[in-house]
């Protein structure tokens, strides 16, 4: 199998080379300030914290494993063929479609059986985002700006943007969304099939969430589907630091699955890192530095604000209830004055949980 890496004369579109180094993965969510933050906005615990990774270099597939690569796999070997395909054959307008109905074991074995392997859960994050922490594998923003829609000086509808080309609530042929593929031009990363990854559920280093699945128990999918466009979460799960878990027999119609494989040791020789360890270990820091001051600053500010209103709603209560006339405007308004006054409290409690982990820092 011909290898694709930077300097080769042979060149396997099938395979994507990623150079050594180091990446942002995760996502800075707390639990005290939780997606107040734009970069954090759909985030879930188990992503938390940000953190960086340092990779040994790695090929990964440019396109999730297409039903005709999966039907040689069968023919090959006997394998099973997946349920919904009523035996070892199907339609040619399908070929070019990811394969879909696979659990954790028939990706695995198809894996085994092609010389390669499924990528790691940190794999499959770097080659979707890159090495600048961003959002979704085109960028930080769900919806390309009008600039970005510019083509040869003219600029494209709505109908032509970035969502009209995701939004389709059904598989697609890979490959067909070039506009949209990562900083490393694998295709396919967020809106035709959830992937499997090699990883078991578990948290990462220096995650305060605790969850039932983790350990063990399931493997981990990334990539967000067709099918999170027809329940309107798209801009939730097609997120690069969105992290999915499932048991290795579960199977489904929008679960498919792409491969990585090792470089040989003369490829890893050749290779420098891309950027090195304590450069993402600063740039990460310092990102931390800037989230944690703004919310004590936003926390401030609400404390401030909310306590003033609890002030005036409380007061204003208290004389109302003392006029016969008033006294239900006056037992609501002091209602609400208290919710005022726990928000107040809550925000103080933001902004010294924020304190202290400037000081951890």
């Amino acid at each position: 199998m011909s290898r694709t890496h930077d300097d080769s004369s042979t060149r396997d579109t099938e395979a994507i080379f990623i150079p050594p180094g180091a990446f942002i993965m995760g996502t800075d969510i707390e639990p005290f300030y939780g997606s107040a933050l734009e970069q954090s906005k759909h985030a879930k615990l188990d992503e938390s914290p940000i953190h960086a990774v340092n990779l040994a270099p790695y090929y990964i597939d440019r396109f999730p494993v297409t039903n005709a690569e999966y039907e040689r796999f069968i023919q090959s070997t006997d394998y099973p063929s997946p349920a919904h395909w009523h035996g070892a054959r199907l339609r040619h307008e399908e070929a070019d479609l990811p394969v879909v109905g696979v659990n954790w074991h028939d990706a695995a074995a198809y894996a085994q059986w092609a010389g390669k392997r499924l990528p790691t859960e940190a794999e499959w994050e770097k080659a979707a985002r890159g090495v600048d922490g961003r959002i979704y594998p085109w960028g930080d923003d769900f919806e390309l700006s009008n600039s970005a829609n510019e083509t040869h000086g003219v600029k494209e509808s709505t109908n032509n943007s970035l969502i009209a080309q995701l939004l389709t609530d059904r598989l697609t042929p890979v490959g067909s969304r070039p506009r949209v593929s990562s900083p490393y031009g694998t295709h396919d990363m967020a809106g035709n099939v959830w992937e499997w990854t090699a990883d078991w559920y578990r948290p990462y280093n220096e995650n305060r969430h605790r969850e039932r699945e983790y350990g063990a128990k399931q493997k981990v999918l990334r990539g967000g589907s067709w099918l999170e466009v027809r329940d309107h979460t798209a801009e939730q799960y097609f997120r690069c630091a969105n992290r999915l878990h499932a048991p290795q027999d579960y199977a489904a119609k929008n679960i498919g699955f792409r491969c990585a494989m090792n470089p040989t040791p003369e490829e890893i020789q050749r290779h420098a890192p891309q950027v090195s360890l304590e450069l993402i270990l600063k740039y990460i820091r310092q990102r931390r530095l800037k989230n944690l001051h703004i919310v004590r600053g936003r926390a401030r500010k609400h404390s401030i604000q909310d306590f003033i209103i609890a002030t005036l709603l409380i007061g204003g209560a208290g004389y109302g209830v003392a006029l016969t006339e008033y006294i239900l405007a006056g037992l609501t308004g002091g209602l609400i004055g208290f919710g005022f006054l726990f928000s107040a409290n809550v925000n103080l409690w933001r902004q010294l949980k924020a304190r202290h982990r400037l000081k951890q820092l």
